[in-house]
Parts: C-alpha cells; structure tokens; sequence
C-alpha cells in the first residue's frame, strides 16, 4: 500500500510538472523531456509513471478541467435563489482559472480534441457537465417563476457555455478585459431567460472581478 501511495504522489508531481510547463511555453513546449526536467526526472524515468507522453498530457488536461468544475461548484450555494445562482456561476465560468493556470492549459489543449480521441473525450466531458450546471439552475428558476426561457433550456445552457468558452479565450489572448466580459455574458443570460439585465449584472458585479495570473 505505500508503494501505491508514492507511485500516486509521484503520478500527480508529474502531472503538476506538465501543467505548468504548458501554462509557461504551450502545448508545443510541454514535451517529455521538458516535463521531466520540470519535475527534476530524467525522461526514461517519467514513463515508468505514465505509459506516453500523450497520457501525461491527457492527466494534466483532466486535472485541469475538475479543477475548473470544482471552481464552478465552490461558487454556488445552494441556499441562493436561481437568480444569485445564475449570477456565481456567470461569474465563475467566467473567471475561473484566470487567477492560476487552469484556463491556460485547458485553452492550450482544446484545438488537439480536433485529432485527438482522448482529448475531445475529457473537452466533450467538461462541457456537459457545463451545460448541466447551467441546466439545472434555469430549471430551478424557471420553476420558481423567476425565469421565462424563450428557447428550449437545453439550448440555452449550450449557448451560454459557447458563449463563455470563445469570450475566456478572448481574454486570455488579451483582446478583452474580465468586466467586458461579464457585462455580456450577464445580458445574454438576461435576456434569453427573461430577466432584467440590471438585476443579473448587479449580481455579477458584486461579486467582484479576481486578478489575472501573470
């Protein structure tokens, strides 16, 4: 059990080794050797972990998205109303992983879902388990009479995942600012459920607006 447990601990330095060498030189730069001197391994030693290259690239990508997702579920309490929940998670979705690496690497993979099977598996997961954070607070909400969805719910939770996913690329590449963002994220939301806008972004807006990583 303590052989278990070191592999284990040494399994995850490796996949925090890959993470910031992606977040530092992208996706081309996180190659075996450079993960492995990023975790002060030689190479050869750094398969004996992970099977390739493309399995310790694939860790990192998961750990990344449930550490996004937790991001998401650590900003909603269930106590809010679905209107303040809309709002978190707004906020959340939004500017989760700015304030550390997680946005970055998840940004740096997304174009390999493209060629790659493994890859678009954990994309295609996260953004399911987007939509369904999404879901589930316009369902409650359109329950408690404080939403009038005017599409399907299901295409509402897509759009705004979309939405969300091109708007954060947008500022990790420096084309716009967190309270742009925001700002439209909230209206849209706002007006695809029927909601005044100046109620959602007040929301928004309270919750403030977490720095980005450098």
């Amino acid at each position: 059990m303590a052989k278990a447990d070191k592999k284990e601990i040494r399994r995850r330095e490796i996949v925090a080794a890959a993470q910031a060498v992606a977040a530092r030189d992208g996706a081309e730069g996180a190659t075996l050797r450079a993960i492995a001197a990023e975790a002060g391994m030689a190479a050869n030693a750094v398969l004996y972990y992970f099977g390739s290259h493309a399995d310790i690239i694939a860790a990192a990508v998961q750990a990344s998205s449930g550490r996004f997702l937790e991001k998401l579920a650590e900003a909603v309490d269930q106590s809010m109303t679905p209107t303040a929940r809309l709002a978190a998670v707004i906020s959340a979705g939004t500017t989760a992983g700015l304030d550390d690496d997680v946005s970055r690497i998840l940004y740096e993979y997304w174009p390999h879902m493209l060629r790659d099977p493994e890859q678009r598996r954990i994309q295609d997961e996260l953004t399911r388990a987007q939509e369904g954070v999404y879901r589930e607070i316009i369902d409650a909400g359109t329950r408690s009479g404080e939403f009038a969805p005017l599409l399907d719910p299901a295409k509402i939770a897509r759009t705004l995942v979309a939405q969300e996913d091109g708007l954060v690329m947008d500022v990790l590449a420096g084309s716009a600012g967190s309270e742009y963002v925001l700002d439209l994220m909230g209206s849209l939301a706002a007006a695809l459920l029927g909601l005044e806008a100046e109620t959602l972004l007040d929301l928004i807006a309270a919750r403030g607006v977490p720095a980005a990583a450098t």
